[in-house]
């Protein structure tokens, strides 16, 4: 009976939260990442850190400014936002690669690419 209900049950009230970046897409209800038709999971704060760079793009953000909207205070840690930024890295480029997205901007902090140029 309760599966015939969930079958059943008509779409939820709100749309799903998605942001689209040229050929990025980011589902952030489900932790997704699709890049160019391709679909990566990927966890609560690489989803928060897409986010971020996405609704900012080519702009540079500080260490200072990332960390405080992903992990919501002050204090950050550099090497934690440095494990994030690899993996958020190894998702969006082939090892090996050029940096297309996610550019250092060194001593300052990141600025990610829009049109992954």
């Amino acid at each position: 009976m309760q599966a015939q209900l969930r079958r059943h049950r008509p779409p939820s009230a709100h749309p799903a939260k998605v942001l689209r970046l040229n050929k990025l897409v980011l589902d952030i209800d489900n932790f997704i990442l699709r890049n160019d038709g391709k679909s990566f999971p990927v966890t609560p704060v690489e989803c928060r850190l897409l986010e971020t760079f996405m609704q900012n793009p080519d702009r540079i953000l500080t260490k200072r400014e990332i960390y405080k909207q992903v992990w919501n205070h002050e204090n950050f840690d550099a090497n934690n936002l440095s494990v994030f930024i690899s993996r958020i890295r190894n998702i969006l480029e082939p090892p090996g690669s050029t940096a297309h997205y996610l550019h250092s901007v060194r001593g300052i902090g990141y600025r990610f690419s829009g049109d992954g140029q």
